[in-house]
């Protein structure tokens, strides 16, 4: 890591075993730290009691400071969260689109509103407990995957080169049980926790939330080859593309999601995973760490978080949206997801949500 010991870090502390791990590091090798924590959503509101959600992580992490005998501040994010996160996760799930919060959330928000307010307190800092590796070179923060399967550069792709040249992540190089025995070895109570769910607004299942600001709307299941209504749907919030389970149709093989028509409120499914496949798609809201396009088409692409990355023949501009074309028809292409590029050599070189 490099060199910052003149500088005061703001450690971003969720109440976890990988923050919490992050703190001890950097207080084990000498640096001026202090934790923050957000609160991003009323738990009471989100259905959570008081021993969990926001603000028992928040006590965790204050617990956890305690004991290395640092500072804590919280920071309220709420306001900009629900006018930023909830609004576009809820705005998404009405176009049919399967977003990706956390994508939006780290920008906008832990690097944004979250770390704005870190700033007002003196710190230039902020290290957090990401599984992501970062090299500043001269031009500019070159970022890779993590040597290890709770890589996190997918969920990064947002972040400014500034945001990125103001951010430390010191667990690159450990694996998780690696960050747990050193929990354990400093006696902290988090060593063994839970690691955190995916959204961390939603308790339970993320169609429980969304049918309360949704409502579903039942419509009818085609079969994409023949128009055919073969049954009934129970609101599209509740299928993604490519989706076999839930579908509850007159036809007695293994179905797909393959589509939706939301003005008709039609669900269009098929027996053919080919039908899944395209050979190109198209991308918006582009965050490019490299100056040339060009340079993408010697990696490759994940349209998922634990999807394989897929070699990418060409990419090219469509107005402000790029439209990629892999070396193979790819499956199950999902809007409101991400597309993540990296290189040859595991270095995140854009993002940007699909769009169709």
């Amino acid at each position: 890591m490099r060199e910052l010991k003149d500088k005061k870090i703001a450690v971003a502390m969720s109440g976890g075993v990988d923050s919490s791990v992050v703190a001890v590091l950097l207080q084990e090798q000498g640096y001026d730290i202090a934790g923050f924590t957000m609160i991003q959503f009323d738990d009471q509101e989100f259905g959570y009691s008081k021993d969990e959600g926001a603000q028992a992580s928040a006590n965790d992490a204050k617990k956890i400071c305690d004991q290395l005998g640092i500072q804590h501040f919280i920071i309220d994010v709420r306001e900009d969260f629900r006018r930023i996160v909830l609004k576009d996760f809820v705005e998404q799930y009405k176009e049919g689109k399967t977003p990706n919060p956390c994508t939006l959330c780290n920008p906008t928000i832990k690097w944004g509103a979250f770390f704005d307010e870190i700033k007002k307190h003196g710190y230039e800092y902020m290290a957090t407990g990401h599984y992501v590796k970062l090299d500043n070179k001269e031009d500019r923060p070159h970022i890779f995957r993590a040597n290890n399967s709770k890589d996190q550069t997918y969920m990064l792709w947002g972040l400014s080169q500034d945001q990125l040249a103001h951010t430390i992540f010191p667990l690159y190089d450990l694996d998780k049980d690696e960050v747990r025995k050193l929990a354990s070895d400093n006696n902290l109570f988090v060593a063994d926790k839970k690691d955190s769910q995916e959204i961390c607004f939603i308790k339970g299942h993320y169609l429980d939330f969304v049918n309360k600001i949704v409502p579903p709307k039942a419509g009818n299941i085609k079969f994409l080859r023949s128009g055919e209504v073969i049954g009934k749907h129970h609101g599209l919030t509740a299928y993604t593309i490519g989706q076999r389970k839930g579908l509850q149709t007159s036809m007695n093989v293994t179905l797909y999601v393959h589509s939706m028509d939301i003005k008709k409120n039609i669900l269009y499914v098929t027996d053919n995973r080919e039908d899944l496949k395209v050979n190109s798609f198209t991308i918006t809201d582009v965050n490019l760490y490299v100056d040339d396009i060009a340079e993408l088409k010697n990696g490759n692409v994940q349209i998922r978080y634990n999807s394989r990355p897929v070699e990418i023949k060409d990419v090219c501009w469509e107005k402000d949206n790029l439209i990629v074309t892999p070396s193979q028809a790819i499956e199950s292409v999902t809007p409101g997801q991400s597309a993540v590029f990296y290189s040859s050599q595991n270095e995140l070189l854009a993002g940007g949500v699909i769009l169709k």
